[in-house]
């Protein structure tokens, strides 16, 4: 009975740790995808931009 708790606990951390990479890999995809869109623009269209005016658009 242990062996078999042993086992189905591995198996579920190993369906967490590759839903764990999916997810990364998602994002790593969307983050590549942004970057080459952001490069392809342009460069008129890019704007002097301080800190503050980047992350205000994304609080709450």
């Amino acid at each position: 009975m242990l062996r078999l708790i042993k086992v189905f606990t591995e198996y579920i951390r190993d369906l967490i740790r590759r839903d764990r990479e999916r997810v990364e890999q998602e994002a790593l995809t969307r983050l590549k995808a942004e970057l080459t869109h952001a490069r392809a623009a342009p460069e008129q269209r890019y704007k002097p931009l301080t800190a503050a005016e980047v992350i205000a658009p994304n609080q709450g």
